[in-house]
């Protein structure tokens, strides 16, 4: 613990991190002084195959001995092939912008989605409960003011609303929004899965008011939710798909797709990232994308999905949301400390994050790798049935 406290003289004050120091990851685990901890957030959505995965390894080895960075003045075997394969998930005519974040992709989207209006249009329709990313203008597109009030004023002209398409058309109909930006699950908010159909009519009422439908997959997309994009449940085609978290194979990586209606306003100059796609980033995210798309790979982590939350809600007797290995446990009202919760699961070697939401509940959120086994699940299952009894909840 003294040495914790040393290291934290190191950094700005910034995040609650566990307090050991981790020595190595593998699998579905952390390694610590001799323990391992069951992982069941994988470095928040990031670690889909796993820590340390041996055909992603392999794959930034055989890059390394390449070269690193480049700059975006260069064509990349590296990021070609990365494109091609992220362009085989989607349907219909995409160009990529590639950078090194969540944050960065949704910037980038803010930024780029206005050029079709020529400044006409200056407003961005978001949604209550959401989450986009910390830098200027996707903080401005987040609705936690505990997030936003020390950084005030932000950007104007973010709009939010609750998840109901007659307020939404409603609002679109006024001829003043750029895009409407959405989660298909809201991650960070506590995985709060909109009304069924919702997605659909909102694509709906994007095309009767010219508005732009910019999707935020960072934390569902990639084979989290059983499919490898959430909004395919929904059967749309969003104008932008935004990436990060488990596209880089735990390495840093954004990505933005930008649909021909957009892409076609864009010129050299417009917009830069010096390190965005960066060549180990992209033989990583590459090998993610080959294992995810397949189909025995996304009926898994929907057979594990399923397993698990029938588990929960017969068994342990908590209601859980969200789709695939993409899930949230509600264990109880404001009165359930986060902090509690995590630090229980702790010291029984489970590394979980637990949330308070905007609904008034408090959650654990699940967001193990997509390769864990019924044997790794049925370890956090027994801690959270302890975890029932225990608090009487």
């Amino acid at each position: 613990m003294l040495k914790i406290m040393r290291y934290e003289e190191l950094f700005l004050n910034t995040y609650q991190r566990f307090k050991f120091l981790v020595d190595r990851a593998s699998g579905s685990f952390i390694y610590s002084g001799g323990k391992k901890y069951l992982d069941m957030i994988s470095g928040v959505g990031v670690n889909s195959l796993g820590h340390l995965n041996k055909s992603v390894v392999k794959e930034i080895k055989k890059q390394i001995s390449l070269h690193l960075h480049l700059s975006n003045l260069f064509w990349q075997k590296a990021q070609i092939m990365f494109a091609q394969e992220f362009l085989k998930t989607l349907k219909g005519n995409y160009k990529l912008f590639l950078s090194n974040s969540g944050a960065e992709a949704t910037e980038s989207a803010l930024k780029i989605s206005k050029l079709p209006y020529g400044g006409k249009r200056k407003m961005f329709l978001c949604f209550i409960g959401a989450f986009h990313g910390r830098t200027y203008g996707a903080l401005s597109a987040t609705y936690k003011e505990d997030f936003k009030k020390p950084f005030e004023p932000l950007l104007e002209g973010f709009n939010f609303l609750p998840f109901d398409l007659d307020l939404v058309s409603k609002e679109l109909k006024k001829n003043q929004y750029v895009a409407v930006l959405i989660e298909p699950i809201q991650g960070e908010g506590g995985v709060i899965v909109p009304p069924d159909g919702f997605l659909k009519g909102l694509r709906t009422i994007c095309d009767e008011t010219d508005t732009l439908l910019i999707v935020d997959e960072i934390q569902t997309g990639v084979g989290k939710t059983g499919k490898f994009w959430c909004y395919e449940w929904d059967d749309i085609k969003p104008d932008i798909i935004l990436s990060a978290k488990a596209i880089g194979g735990g390495l840093p990586l954004g990505v933005a797709a930008f649909s021909e209606k957009i892409s076609q306003y864009v010129k050299p100059g417009m917009h830069a990232s010096t390190f965005g796609g960066n060549p180990l980033a992209c033989s990583a995210g590459r090998v993610v994308i080959k294992q995810v798309r397949k189909k025995s790979f996304l009926q898994s982590v929907l057979n594990k999905g399923k397993y698990i939350k029938e588990k929960i809600q017969k068994d342990i007797g908590f209601q859980v949301e969200g789709r695939g290995l993409m899930l949230s446990v509600i264990v109880g009202k404001d009165n359930t400390e986060p902090s509690f919760i995590n630090e229980f699961f702790f010291k029984r070697q489970i590394i979980v994050n637990s949330l308070k939401t905007y609904k008034g509940d408090t959650r654990i959120r699940i967001l193990p790798p997509l390769t864990i086994s019924k044997a790794e699940i049925d370890i956090f299952l027994n801690v959270l049935y302890d975890f029932k009894l225990s608090n009487k909840i």
